[in-house]
């Protein structure tokens, strides 16, 4: 049987789901931290995709978790960034914000000036899955149970690659963009990767990237707001802030093609 656990201060900041969910996360990363692995801009981090996270809690759906994340990112409980090696690969990687640090006696450690993350930096190992599962590890984080230690796992064959001038195209919009508002096109492109129907050519992300731009009227919060709302909803492509609902409210999931 296994059992999840969560710490009370933090059900009372960002909920009973979300405190679920740091948890987890934070017995991961101290198990990185024990072992000296993944350490990126003064934070230790853990990876895993939203497929693998959604059988690690089987009580929540793909979608439920991605608003639980877009959730706690808003909140400043959790960091998200892309280390990876292989620049194909987007699985997202999870580092704890300030205060929930604080809340498990980590301490806050410096944050680098590049910010969350770098699009263009080279990066780390591949995905991992885990499984939460008290009867096979001591949880180091003040209760005695938590998840195993990170095992690699196998990158799909058919995973969606984007093309490098699509990659050229996006890593040019986002130089000179605020850290959380790079970090969350990063988020937005991860998830419309897993999605069939999303095209990955240049000029699919030429008309989301003037769509952004259009709609924002100028606006980085605007932005990250409309990116945030895609990403977490699954669209394959952005709305305007006034008509973001419309999409969902047609029957569908709001996955368009861009034209």
């Amino acid at each position: 049987m296994i059992e999840y656990h969560f710490r009370a201060e933090l059900a009372a900041e960002y909920g009973v789901d979300g405190a679920i969910f740091l948890h987890c996360m934070a017995f991961w990363i101290a198990k990185n931290r024990a072992n000296g692995r993944h350490l990126h801009e003064g934070r230790y981090w853990t990876y895993n995709t939203r497929k693998a996270l959604a059988e690690v809690f089987p009580f929540w759906s793909r979608r439920q978790i991605e608003r639980i994340v877009a959730g706690l990112k808003e909140a400043g409980a959790l960091l998200t960034g892309n280390f990876s090696e292989d620049k194909t690969d987007r699985t997202l990687w999870y580092a704890l914000g300030d205060k929930v640090l604080e809340a498990y006696g980590e301490g806050a450690p410096p944050i680098s000036p590049k910010g969350e993350m770098d699009l263009t930096e080279p990066c780390a190992p591949v995905p991992q899955t885990v499984k939460c599962n008290k009867e096979t590890v001591t949880y180091q984080l003040n209760t005695p149970y938590g998840p195993p230690e990170e095992k690699p796992r196998r990158r799909k064959a058919e995973r969606a690659e984007i093309p490098e001038a699509s990659r050229a195209l996006l890593e040019a919009w986002a130089e000179g963009k605020p850290p959380t508002l790079r970090a969350e096109l990063e988020n937005f492109v991860s998830a419309r990767m897993e999605e069939k129907k999303a095209r990955h050519a240049p000029t699919a992300y030429k008309a989301i990237l003037n769509r952004l731009d259009r709609f924002s009227g100028g606006s980085d919060e605007a932005r990250l707001d409309m990116l945030s709302l895609a990403a977490s909803r699954g669209w394959i492509t952005v709305y305007p802030p006034r008509a973001r609902d419309k999409p969902a409210d047609r029957g569908g999931e709001g996955r368009w093609d861009v034209e």
